[in-house]
């Protein structure tokens, strides 16, 4: 009997993450949700398991803005899952202020590019041994918001700008730079990188002031919408040999990049960077 393909999804408590870990729970996988909390995690395990009766599910606690807890994480799913064909990074957070973690890190910097970043390379040898196997990184449009400093990397000069906003556009820039970098390192290893914009999402991510949310609402895609370019580039057969490309509604979207999106040297500059950061080194 072959064993069933295994997924984990960061963030998969609520919104896209959740829609993702169920789509990919009754595509058949037995699927990791690595949440933060225990307690939503539970409930984000029985809210599948009422939709995908068959669902093959596991609970792994991470804090994602933490590189201890991130390496105990990885370690844990290396213990736990003797395969990994999927990974999804999907979680993120989105401030106003600056903020740093407890081990000093730029709070958005370390949960929405240095904690996956980190994740990622730790499972590696998992993903590798896996082949043909999937890395995928939510990103946004949102990385057209701000140019990528690098000698400021943890927005110690230029902070967070207009409500958080600039900040959160520049880790999502990292986000693709981060999936470029990892397509061309990975080429000819079965496994492959891709990022996406899963839309503008109803979710507890960025909301908007609160009197404007009514009219913003209009907008703005259900979360079971948002997860669809997830699950495409997740699962699609015809995706096997597709890697290191930007998708939008299921379908490839590198044209709309920013410029610097584009620059392969910025992407190796910034994983030179970010393996300093982690320990990597």
């Amino acid at each position: 009997m072959t064993a069933a393909p295994a997924a984990i999804v960061t963030g998969a408590n609520s919104g896209i993450g959740l829609e993702t870990a169920r789509g990919l729970a009754r595509a058949g996988y037995r699927t990791g949700l690595l949440c933060r909390n225990q307690e939503r995690a539970e409930i984000a395990r029985a809210d599948i398991a009422a939709s995908v009766p068959d669902a093959q599910l596991e609970t792994l606690l991470c804090d994602l803005g933490l590189q201890a807890d991130v390496r105990r994480a990885a370690a844990d799913i290396d213990a736990r899952f003797d395969r990994l064909d999927v990974l999804v990074n999907n979680a993120g957070v989105e401030l106003q202020r600056r903020e740093e973690t407890a081990e000093g890190i730029e709070t958005m910097l370390a949960v929405n590019h240095l904690g996956p970043f980190l994740l990622t390379n730790l499972l590696l040898p998992l993903l590798r041994r896996s082949a043909p196997s999937r890395v995928v990184v939510v990103a946004s449009e949102a990385h057209k918001f701000r140019r990528l400093r690098l000698d400021d990397i943890q927005a110690e000069r230029r902070g967070y700008g207009l409500l958080g906003f600039p900040r959160y556009g520049e880790t999502k820039l990292m986000n693709i730079l981060f999936t470029k970098e990892l397509a061309r390192r990975l080429e000819g290893s079965g496994v492959t990188a891709n990022c996406l914009h899963p839309g503008s999402i109803r979710s507890g991510l960025g909301s908007p002031p609160r009197f404007i949310r009514p009219l913003v609402g209009l907008f703005l895609r259900s979360p079971e919408a948002g997860a669809r370019t997830s699950l495409t580039v997740a699962t699609d057969p015809a995706l096997d040999d597709v890697s290191g490309v930007y998708f939008m509604r299921s379908k490839p979207a590198d044209k709309r990049l920013s410029r610097q999106a584009r620059d392969d040297d910025l992407a190796r500059a910034l994983w030179a960077q970010s393996e300093a950061l982690v320990g990597l080194t």
